[in-house]
């Protein structure tokens, strides 16, 4: 599985960010608040910062395999698949975070709803940055460390 691009990361908060600031702009009076959404996100980045815990530490112990007492590496493979989610996720939640933050920043002292909305629009941008950080934190946390004897192709001198 190839590592998730860091470009495709910018894309996806950018892409985010500009649509929470256009459709906050047009919809702002029927949008629903917020609130306390945000909350799960820290939840999955914590959960991802675990699982990396523990799929970092069978990989250096020698347990991955499909033995009952280790590992087994599909379940790795998923584990990275979820980082990899996670770290697009938090792209998108830091985007819409950014976008809202720049919608209500320029008119604190003009809306209600800007003074309202700023403090969970700034939870949703940290939030979803702590789950950029721990889902690639995961996906890393996955990738298997090269063997001793790999030579990179090349031939060893004799």
């Amino acid at each position: 599985m190839a590592r998730i691009a860091v470009s495709t990361l910018i894309l996806v908060a950018l892409v985010a960010g500009v649509a929470a600031y256009v459709l906050t702009g047009s919809f702002l009076g029927s949008l629903p608040p917020i609130g306390w959404g945000w909350v799960t996100l820290p939840v999955v980045a914590l959960i991802d910062v675990l699982l990396a815990v523990r799929v970092r530490s069978a990989i250096s112990d020698g347990g991955v395999g499909q033995d009952r007492s280790q590992m087994h590496p599909l379940t790795i493979a998923r584990c990275a698949a979820l980082g990899q989610a996670s770290a697009v996720l938090g792209a998108a939640a830091g985007g819409l975070g950014a976008g809202l933050c720049l919608y209500f920043l320029p008119r604190l002292g003009d809306l209600a709803a800007a003074s309202d909305e700023l403090p969970a629009a700034v939870a949703v941008l940290v939030s979803g940055a702590l789950l950029v950080g721990a889902g690639l934190f995961l996906e890393s946390a996955c990738e298997t460390p090269p063997s001793d004897d790999d030579s990179g192709g090349l031939a060893q001198p004799t």
